[in-house]
């Protein structure tokens, strides 16, 4: 997958870009992936190491919408729109085929093509709100150690 400067669909307020996908399911796709999505630890509350792994991810979220008919993939992530895919495709391709594979026509994150099925099945949001449009994945979580660390010395201090 190439890092080309092409003009890629989607909103951007600073740093942040949103991005959604709205997908055919396969015929049993949506029951199956409810399943794999209840039952993988990967994908829960409790354990999103997957996610943080692509270290310019925000949040996603899935939605089977349309009787169980289409699937609604949709993200926030900072900066490069081609770097994000190229970081899902070195970062977690199993994970991400483990979903999309219920997909019609899915080719595999893998795939030469994945960039521009990606940007056939992808919606540029009417609109898009960010409310920390120039602060990082990174940023937000250096403040947040930042802020830890301060609440230890306030908390001693109070003592």
């Amino acid at each position: 997958m190439s890092n080309q400067s092409v003009a890629r669909p989607g909103l951007k307020a600073g740093r942040s870009n949103e991005f959604t996908l709205i997908m055919p399911l396969k015929p049993g796709g949506a029951e199956r992936l409810r399943k794999k999505l209840a039952s993988s630890s990967k994908f829960g509350n409790q354990n999103q190491v997957f996610a943080d792994r692509i270290g310019t991810l925000h949040d996603l979220r899935f939605v089977i919408f349309d009787n169980d008919t289409r699937l609604l993939f949709a993200t926030t992530f900072d900066d490069d729109w081609d770097a994000y895919i190229n970081d899902f495709a070195a970062l977690i391709p199993d994970l991400i085929d483990i979903v999309f594979e219920e997909v019609e026509d899915y080719p595999g994150i893998r795939s030469p093509n994945i960039k521009d099925y990606i940007v056939k099945s992808q919606v540029t949001s009417t609109y898009f709100y960010s409310a920390y449009p120039d602060a990082s994945v990174r940023d937000i979580r250096k403040a947040m150690k930042v802020k830890s660390g301060l609440d230890v010395l306030l908390d001693a201090a109070s003592s």
